[in-house]
């Protein structure tokens, strides 16, 4: 279909994308559309994960650590971004959001009250919880509520999308 500036614009799926000379725009919408496309796989590959073991260091694929699964997960996803830890992956990989407009696959970064460093990640997986890789008791993958007692008494959450 053609624009009223004579500018050809293709519509599929409910996304946009106009064709400017021999590049390609993409309106907003298409990018949130892919933004929340790689989120999901990597939230659903996360939770094909639960019940694997921690292990500090490891990027899988049977054991993790925090970063190593949200890394893990995004790079299944098929985003392609450096191996951090949680830290810097809050710093440099994603964007500020807010708790009412997290979804399934954001990262939720935590730091200890107090502090400004982030040194655990998660995945949100809907309804209040999250899958991440522990130590403690568990030792593992697990899928469970982000307000536990432990981590409202010790941390402070920030919720963030990937870019």
């Amino acid at each position: 279909m053609s624009g009223s500036n004579g500018m050809r614009v293709a519509v599929a799926a409910g996304m946009a994308a106009a064709v400017l000379g021999s590049g390609l725009a993409l309106a907003p919408e298409a990018s949130a559309a892919v933004s929340s496309t790689t989120s999901t796989k990597a939230y659903n590959f996360a939770k094909n994960q639960i019940g694997d073991k921690y292990v500090l260091g490891a990027t899988g694929f049977s054991t993790y650590d925090c970063s190593g699964l949200t890394w893990r997960s995004y790079q299944q996803a098929g985003k392609s971004w450096k191996r951090y830890n949680a830290h810097d992956q809050r710093r440099y990989q994603t964007v500020d959001i807010t708790a009412s407009q997290r979804r399934k696959g954001d990262l939720i970064f935590f730091r200890k009250k107090g502090s400004s460093y982030y040194s655990h990640v998660g995945i949100y997986s809907g309804n209040g919880n999250m899958i991440n890789a522990v130590t403690g008791s568990r030792w593992k993958v697990v899928n469970g509520p982000v307000k536990d007692g432990y981590w409202n008494k010790y941390y402070v959450a920030d919720y963030r999308r990937v870019k």
